[in-house]
C-alpha cells in the first residue's frame, strides 16, 4: 500500500513538471518574439503618425491657411518627421509665403497706413514694443501677421513691405537634408541684408562678388539640388548687378563714362581669388572688354554683358 502510494505521488509530480514546462515554453515564446519583429512594429507606428501629420499638413495648404498658421503646425511636428517629410514642409511654406507676401503688401498700402507705420516706426525699423501704437485694428493685425509669419517687415525709401526672413529657417536646417540647408543659407545672406534696392547697391562691389561666388559653388555643389533653379536665377540676378550695377549705382562715371575705380578693383580681385570659376573666367573676358574700350563703358555694352550672362548660365546649366 506504501509503494503504491509512492507510485501515484510520483506520477502526479511528472504531470505538474511537465504542465510546468509546457506553460513556461509558451510563456518564454511569447516573451522571445523576435527583436526585427518588434523592430518592424515600432516602425509602422513611427510611419503611421508621419503619414498622418502629413495628411493635415496638406489640409492647411489645401485651405490656403495663411503662413503665421503653417509655421505654428511646422514647429510643432517637424522634429517627428524625416527629411523627406521636412523639406516637404518648408519648399509648401516658402510657396504660401511668396502668396501671401503680395497680400500683405496691399494691405500696407492701404489708405494712409505707410504713413501710420513712419509715424510708429520712425527710424524705418520694426519694433514689437511699439506694436500696441497702431490704432488702426486691421493694419495691426497684418503686422502681427507678417511677423508671425516668418517675414521680416523693411523700409525702403518711406515704404514699409515685409520680405522672408530666411534667416528665421536656419533652425531647421537639422531636419533638413544637405542641399536644402545650402539653400536657405544662400537666401538667408540676401534677406538678411538686400544687396540692392530702388535701383541702388547697398552692399560693397567685393560683398556681391562674394555671393556671386556662393550661389556659383552651390550649383557646382548640388547640380541635382531641389532648389537648384532659383539659385540660379539669384545667381543670375547677381551677375547682372555686378556687370552693370543699378541705376543709382552704376559701374562708370557720368562724366566721362569710364568705370569706377572701386569696380575695376573689385573685378581684378574676383578674377584673382576665385580661380577656376565659371565667374572668373566671365568677369575676365568682361574685364579684357573694358580695357580693350579703355576703360569706358558705352552703349555697346549691353549686349556684351547679355552674351557673357548667357555664357554663364548655360556653362553652370552643364554641371546639371
Amino acid at each position: 500500500m506504501k509503494n503504491k502510494k509512492h507510485l501515484v505521488l510520483i506520477f502526479v509530480l511528472a504531470i505538474l513538471v511537465l504542465v510546468s514546462g509546457c506553460t513556461k515554453k509558451k510563456n518564454s515564446q511569447k516573451e522571445n518574439k523576435p527583436v526585427q519583429s518588434i523592430d518592424e512594429d515600432m516602425a509602422k507606428v513611427e510611419e503611421n503618425k508621419i503619414k498622418k501629420i502629413m495628411e493635415n499638413f496638406r489640409v492647411l495648404i489645401s485651405a490656403n491657411k495663411e503662413p503665421y498658421e503653417i509655421i505654428k503646425f511646422i514647429d510643432e511636428n517637424i522634429d517627428k518627421t524625416t527629411p523627406v517629410e521636412a523639406t516637404e514642409m518648408i519648399k509648401e511654406f516658402e510657396t504660401v509665403q511668396e502668396k501671401y507676401m503680395n497680400i500683405y503688401s496691399e494691405g500696407l498700402y492701404k489708405s494712409n497706413r505707410q504713413e501710420i507705420l513712419n509715424q510708429v516706426f520712425p527710424n524705418g525699423e520694426y519694433d514689437p514694443q511699439k506694436l500696441d501704437a497702431i490704432e488702426d485694428g486691421e493694419l495691426k493685425e497684418i503686422v502681427t501677421k507678417i511677423v508671425e509669419g516668418r517675414y521680416k517687415l523693411i523700409n525702403i525709401e518711406g515704404s514699409f513691405f515685409p520680405i522672408i526672413d530666411y534667416g528665421s529657417f536656419k533652425k531647421y536646417g537639422k531636419y533638413l537634408p544637405e542641399d536644402m540647408r545650402g539653400y536657405l543659407n544662400v537666401k538667408a545672406l540676401e534677406s538678411d541684408s538686400p544687396s540692392m534696392t530702388d535701383g541702388g547697391l547697398i552692399i560693397t562691389w567685393d560683398e556681391l562678388a562674394n555671393r556671386l561666388i556662393k550661389t556659383e559653388k552651390y550649383l557646382i555643389k548640388y547640380p541635382e539640388g531641389q532648389k537648384n533653379e532659383e539659385i540660379l536665377r539669384l545667381y543670375g540676378e547677381y551677375l547682372i548687378k555686378y556687370m552693370s550695377g543699378g541705376d543709382n549705382t552704376p559701374i562708370c562715371n557720368a562724366e566721362d563714362n569710364k568705370i569706377i575705380g572701386d569696380v575695376l578693383e573689385s573685378y581684378k580681385k574676383t578674377i584673382v581669388t576665385n580661380k577656376n570659376t565659371v565667374t572668373a573666367d566671365i568677369i575676365s573676358k568682361y574685364l579684357k572688354l573694358i580695357e580693350e574700350n579703355e576703360y569706358i563703358i558705352d552703349d555697346t555694352f549691353n549686349s556684351k554683358i547679355v552674351d557673357l550672362y548667357n555664357e554663364a548660365i548655360d556653362r553652370l546649366e552643364e554641371h546639371k
